[in-house]
């Protein structure tokens, strides 16, 4: 993965744009009108649906296609999932938008760096 402070921003930036748009569409046709299990399912055919155009369509050419498609496709796929359960309003829509992407990315980071194990330096 990537360590440049820019890309990592970038990568973050990209993360919850995705999820808050997949929680915010999700929250808004399904809203947990389903029940749990079905409004899940749903948020999260609904979530991969939009960040499939975005993660890789757009943000891609950005950041990288390796970079962006595994966070995106997970930030977005969770972001479904919670606007799918739930009936979420405004902020709480921009709470657990922003949160998944965070907590998606930090995930991805750290299960990276544990499965490359440690480094050497090039000098």
């Amino acid at each position: 993965m990537e360590k440049r402070p820019l890309f990592i921003l970038g990568d973050l930036l990209a993360n919850c744009c995705v999820a808050t748009l997949a929680t915010a569409l999700s929250a808004w046709l399904i809203g947990g009108s389903l029940g749990m299990l079905p409004g899940m399912l749903a948020g999260m055919l609904l979530g991969m649906l939009i960040s499939l155009p975005l993660g890789v369509g757009l943000l891609s050419m950005l950041l990288g296609i390796m970079e962006v498609m595994m966070p995106c496709m997970l930030s977005g796929m969770l972001g479904g999932m919670w606007g799918g359960m739930w009936p979420l309003q405004t902020a709480e829509v921009f709470q657990w938008g922003i949160g998944t992407g965070i907590g998606v990315l930090i995930i991805i980071y750290t299960l990276n760096a544990f499965m490359s194990g440690p480094q050497e330096s090039a000098n």
